[in-house]
């Protein structure tokens, strides 16, 4: 049976921000996904020197996955609770931009960095309902 205090609240998901902040949680899923994708090839083209790192970074990331498009879920039945974990995640976002761009360069890291600017700005701006607590 599904939570009722979810379905009162899923009309309040209309705001352009939350919807921003869905999306950039929704992207970042998505680049996860990518990782997960390069590092499977590097698997199976016998590329990664230790397969247990590689394994344990694929789990990890598939973890991420799970909690950012929850995250997004949240934002988009207008739900309370996303805001601060997008807040965190995007503020955290933002140095690891600066060792993508050193490590990977720039055509990497600079649309990491403006994704997670963006993402604090959209999760610092939307709003996640009328204030109660989900």
């Amino acid at each position: 049976m599904p939570d009722e205090g979810v379905i009162a609240h899923s009309g309040r998901s209309k705001t352009p921000l939350s919807r921003v902040a869905a999306g950039v949680l929704i992207a970042e899923s998505l680049l996860l996904l990518a990782l997960i994708a390069a590092y499977a090839i590097g698997i199976r083209e016998d590329i990664e020197s230790d397969l247990g790192r590689t394994l344990a970074s694929i789990a990890l990331f598939l973890v991420g996955v799970v909690i950012l498009l929850t995250m997004a879920r949240g934002w988009l039945r207008g739900q309370s609770w996303p805001k601060m974990a997008t807040l965190v995640v995007n503020a955290l976002l933002v140095p690891v931009s600066f060792t993508v761009i050193s490590t990977w360069g720039a055509m990497v890291g600079i649309p990491l960095l403006a994704l997670a600017v963006l993402g604090v700005l959209a999760g610092l701006s939307a709003s996640s309902g009328d204030g109660s607590a989900a």
